[in-house]
């Protein structure tokens, strides 16, 4: 009797103690886009950008701590930083040489492989949905151009002017793009200036052309399950029909059940040296950590000044490295950790 009690008693430590063991953890991190942001930036700026990352980080985390899917809570994350003027993805998107919006987006599931990708969207409120329900369709990976504009409308995404993402400091942008490319300088977007703009007096809107950048989300969920996502207006005075590497998968975008890694910085390194897939390799095949697979490609693949990466892997761990001035960026997870930051800092 007594060695049945003691066998029992062990029994149900060892059950205790492998739930300890097993408990589920999630991740998160975003970014705001790489860029060469001057360490002088105000701090009333600072404080309302690091503001703007905060309010989106936490979007995800709370759909993560609650148990919610990785691939909503990028989606979700997203979708906020689309709608803060701050960055250039969505509303605040750069001008391209003809003076008016294209937009670009992804996301995927790492879970099943499934993706969405969208290029050179002009009517599309928040590109990463119209990117998601192209994904959940399963017809088509990628559109582009006016298709993917009537794709989305019909999938019942939020329509919009293109006008609807101007903002001054964009327009000022690409006014001296051109003047610095011995080019035509147009005097208005080729849609006109809005009737009704935001005022662009407070100091949020005044950071714009100086900090905001592509924007990006990965997670881990509670299921053990990666996703990543996202979503920009691409490069100031690009060609019209450019597309950078936001959306192609492998190059600024991939989930699978290795990693989830979100890029940005100069679009057409990052697709040349496949920098997405690159990382996933190189834990799968080579069985390197998270950072030494991102450190590898920021530092000895892409150029001084090319960029830099989100990524979380399929245990948690995070690595948010760059080889440009700055990038901005976000993590969380389920230990309590919450930090933002522009510069260095003590994020990985």
């Amino acid at each position: 009797m007594h060695v049945a009690v003691c066998a029992l008693i062990l029994g149900m430590m060892m059950t205790v103690s492998s739930a300890m063991g097993q408990e589920k953890t999630w991740a998160i991190a975003i970014h705001g886009g790489a860029s060469n942001i001057a360490r002088d930036l105000s701090e009333e700026k600072q404080a309302v950008y690091k503001q703007g990352l905060t309010e989106a980080l936490a979007v995800g985390q709370k759909i993560l701590a609650d148990g919610g899917t990785s691939l909503d809570a990028v989606e979700a994350t997203v979708r906020v930083l689309e709608d803060n003027p701050l960055f250039n993805a969505g509303r605040g998107a750069v001008f391209n040489i003809d003076g008016f919006h294209q937009l670009d987006a992804c996301i995927m599931d790492g879970s099943t492989l499934a993706c969405g990708s969208l290029a050179c969207v002009t009517r599309i409120k928040n590109p990463i949905t119209a990117a998601r329900r192209l994904m959940e369709t399963g017809d088509h990976n990628f559109l582009a151009g006016e298709g993917a504009d009537e794709f989305a409308i019909q999938q019942g995404c939020e329509e919009v002017p293109n006008s609807y993402f101007y903002s001054k400091s964009r327009f000022q942008a690409l006014q001296a793009f051109q003047k610095q490319n011995d080019l035509p300088v147009l005097t208005s977007p080729s849609y006109g200036f809005p009737d009704k703009t935001v005022s662009m007096n407070s100091p949020s809107f005044e950071a714009m052309a100086e900090v905001g950048n592509t924007v990006g989300c990965v997670a881990l969920d509670v299921h053990g399950n990666l996703a990543s996502a996202t979503s920009t207006g691409g490069r100031t005075g690009k060609r019209v029909g450019r597309v950078g590497d936001s959306p192609i998968v492998g190059g600024g975008t991939l989930a699978d059940r290795q990693v989830a890694v979100s890029c940005t910085g100069t679009g057409e390194e990052f697709i040349r040296h496949r920098i997405a897939a690159t990382i996933s390799f190189r834990v799968e095949y080579l069985h390197e950590s998270l950072e030494q697979a991102t450190g590898y490609c920021i530092n000895d693949v892409l150029k001084k000044g090319d960029g830099g990466l989100i990524s979380v892997d399929k245990t948690g761990n995070i690595s948010v490295p760059y080889n440009s001035g700055s990038m901005s960026r976000g993590v969380a997870d389920s230990s309590g950790r919450f930090d933002v930051s522009i510069w260095e800092q003590p994020l990985p």
